[in-house]
């Protein structure tokens, strides 16, 4: 789920290398439709070529461990789109504009819920700045909590699962 968790946004950084976008940086990933497959798909060849190399080279996890918890199974397909999917819905409540359901529904006519909340005035990019800073600092106590829960064998717990 690491992988699919994180892969519609591997299209924001070639966005804004290859085009000129502002607070507009995302596409097909951050569709269901692109989610679902291409975002699972690429979440799951990541997952079984890159992730054991990674965790062993950087995390100094067993890579056996890792290479036999990312051997492809229909287990791991679905947490990859599972991974993928939940971004989507993270992503939902803090953008002025969605792509969750293109190319069926306009992506300005979905505005996110804390956007609104926060948006001053009208000001849509003030209300987008808050909304990111609130959804980044609770989903960093989250992360504080699970450090400092599970010390002992932190990086295998949340890489591998054991």
């Amino acid at each position: 789920m690491i992988f699919g968790s994180f892969m519609p946004d591997i299209e924001v950084p070639i966005l804004f290398l290859f085009f000129d976008v502002g607070i507009e940086n995302h596409f097909i990933l951050h569709s269901l439709i692109g989610a679902l497959t291409i975002g699972t798909l690429s979440s799951i060849l990541a997952t079984v070529l890159l992730y054991p190399i990674i965790a062993s080279l950087i995390f100094r996890v067993d890579k056996n461990k890792v290479k036999e918890a990312c051997k492809f199974t229909p287990f791991l397909a679905f947490s990859c789109m599972l991974g993928n999917v939940f971004h989507l819905l993270l992503d939902l409540p803090m953008h002025p504009y969605s792509l969750v359901l293109w190319p069926f529904v306009d992506p300005y006519s979905i505005i996110g819920v804390l956007v609104l909340v926060f948006t001053v005035d009208g000001d849509i990019k003030l209300g987008f700045l808050v909304a990111n800073i609130l959804t980044n600092l609770i989903m960093g106590l989250f992360m504080f909590t699970i450090v400092i829960k599970s010390r002992k064998n932190l990086w295998e717990k949340i890489l591998v699962g054991n």
